[in-house]
């Protein structure tokens, strides 16, 4: 099958790995046997590390489509239509003219970006239209005048609406008629995170917080109630992995607690080691569309504690971890300490299993084809 996978950019380590799970996906369908064109258009005011202009380049079976251009006008709130359309045009025909037409064009963020025009154009020549929201600004309706406009296109003309969870679709189908078919897949998850093989040796017990440090997730709260429940139990740790913005004053909250350590930003296969060395993964946010550190923490065959505005809520249950409210700390750190004292309750091979069943390579795969051939 011949696919373009639309994306928010290329992901780089300088751009907070931007389009990580797009390509992901793509470079799976790769994989498959399907012949594959990633495309991204980034429309930046700001200095970038990556050449601005068109790239093309080859990357694990896929044939990547890049362009760049400076655009000062975003950076002002401003939508100029019709300066994005000739963009999009650009690089949709640079690619269509060295690799022919698509059959099916998947658009990640179908509100974020892509310009409808276009898409339209191709769609009107017959190529099959899917597209999956992850974007946290439609679960919290903060969508501008022209991201509703692009919603509720594709809600009334894509072949299938896709989104990573129940709480992002029902979120949609407040904002905007998605009269089309609607179906849940979720994120991909990572081959690199996989059950110890061997059981640890130390006797600390290590929760392990990943993420953007970043006020929506609330590792304040989670810091706080470490702090209240634990500190002075040097049997207890808490490791804190990402980079972000709130980064010095988590810091300063926890001045004094040598039980917390702050890592930084780490590359996959670092933060697979780091959830596999742990024994239960905490995620606390106002609200998340899907909450991927979760689904690598099962993967490893661990538990946790999420809030219940995880995206990834509908697939929680007591022998995978707890949930609790977003807006009740104590009801966090209590978690916490029940987790602790009864941890042994958690069969991490049955967890691995069934995150191995629900969101491998091969389940996210087979959804992704029945679909494309069932719409």
């Amino acid at each position: 099958m011949k696919i373009w996978v639309i994306g928010r950019g290329y992901p780089a380590t300088s751009n907070g790995m931007w389009g990580s799970f797009e390509l992901d996906q793509a470079k799976l369908l790769a994989r498959g046997g399907n012949e594959v064109c990633y495309i991204a258009l980034t429309l930046s005011f700001f200095k970038r590390r990556e050449p601005r202009g068109f790239r093309r380049f080859e990357e694990n079976g896929v044939s990547i489509y890049i362009y760049s251009q400076f655009y000062f006008p975003g950076k002002m709130g401003i939508y100029l239509e019709k300066f994005e359309d000739e963009c999009w045009r650009r690089l949709l025909n640079e690619a269509e003219g060295e690799l022919g037409m698509p059959e099916l064009i998947h658009v990640h963020y179908p509100s974020m970006i892509s310009s409808t025009y276009e898409i339209d154009q191709y769609r009107q020549k017959g190529v099959k239209l899917f597209v999956t929201e992850h974007w946290s600004r439609v679960l919290i309706n903060n969508l501008k005048k022209h991201e509703m406009i692009r919603l509720r296109y594709y809600g009334l003309h894509a072949n299938c609406f896709i989104s990573v969870g129940q709480q992002l679709l029902d979120a949609a189908c407040c904002l905007t008629d998605i009269s089309v078919p609607k179906e849940i897949i979720p994120d991909l998850a990572s081959p690199l995170f996989r059950i110890a093989e061997k059981k640890k040796f130390s006797d600390i017990f290590m929760f392990i917080i990943v993420g953007r440090l970043v006020p929506i997730k609330q590792f304040d709260l989670v810091i706080k109630q470490f702090i209240e429940r634990f500190d002075g139990n040097d049997k207890v740790m808490l490791k804190v992995i990402g980079s972000g913005k709130a980064r010095a004053s988590l810091e300063r909250i926890a001045v004094g607690c040598h039980q917390i350590q702050f890592t930084g930003a780490l590359n996959p296969e670092d933060v697979a080691k780091e959830i596999a060395g742990a024994d239960a993964l905490i995620s606390y946010s106002k609200y998340e569309t899907f909450c991927v550190p979760v689904v690598e923490a099962w993967m490893c065959g661990k538990p946790a504690i999420i809030s219940n505005k995880a995206g990834i809520s509908s697939y929680m249950t007591k022998e995978r971890g707890i949930e609790v409210p977003f807006d009740c700390p104590a009801q966090l750190g209590r978690a916490m300490i029940d987790m602790y004292h009864n941890y042994d309750k958690y069969d991490s091979e049955k967890i691995a299993g069934y995150a191995e069943h629900m969101f491998s390579e091969k389940t996210i795969y087979e959804k992704l084809i029945e679909l494309y051939k069932k719409y």
